[in-house]
């Protein structure tokens, strides 16, 4: 029941994204509020609960709004997994925490696209859309982690008990 609530808050946050946060423009660059969702819940369910619903949420998000199914599938699966792995290691409550593994998901989003996805990189000069995506983007997606953290990891505290 637990993974179904958060498999459909994650939709509600797709579908959020989608029709609203991505038309608010950052200097050029938008929120990915999925992943921040994703890396941030991996932390407090198993290790292969968060590897599910990170593959459930990323193929959902490729079928919406993906030129290639399976890219972000496998971001969200990969982000779920290995942070579902470092639960037992690392102090999961502290906010730094949190915020540096917002940032590190957002910079292995951007390799993997950048890898995958040269297309989308083809109207930007390289230089500068690998900047966006090492620097500005991870620390926007980081101080949107900051907002939302603690109201997100006391909701997923209080599920665990479903």
């Amino acid at each position: 029941m637990k993974n179904i609530i958060l498999i459909l808050i994650g939709i509600f946050i797709i579908i959020i994204e989608n029709s609203i946060v991505n038309y608010i423009d950052i200097f050029n660059m938008s929120l990915n509020i999925c992943i921040v969702y994703v890396s941030i819940i991996s932390l407090f369910v198993k290790r292969n609960e968060g590897a599910l619903i990170g593959l459930i949420l990323g193929l959902l998000k490729d079928i919406l709004i993906g030129k290639i199914i399976g890219v972000n599938a496998l971001i969200f699966f990969v982000i779920g997994y290995l942070y579902g792995i470092l639960q037992d290691k690392i102090f999961k409550d502290s906010v730094t925490t949190i915020l540096i593994l917002a940032f590190f998901s957002s910079v292995f989003e951007f390799f993997i696209n950048f890898l995958l996805l040269k297309s989308l990189f083809a109207n930007e000069k390289i230089l500068f859309s690998f900047i966006k995506g090492v620097i500005f983007i991870p620390v926007l997606n980081t101080v949107f982690a900051l907002v939302i953290y603690k109201v997100l990891i006391d909701f997923v505290k209080k599920i665990d008990n479903i």
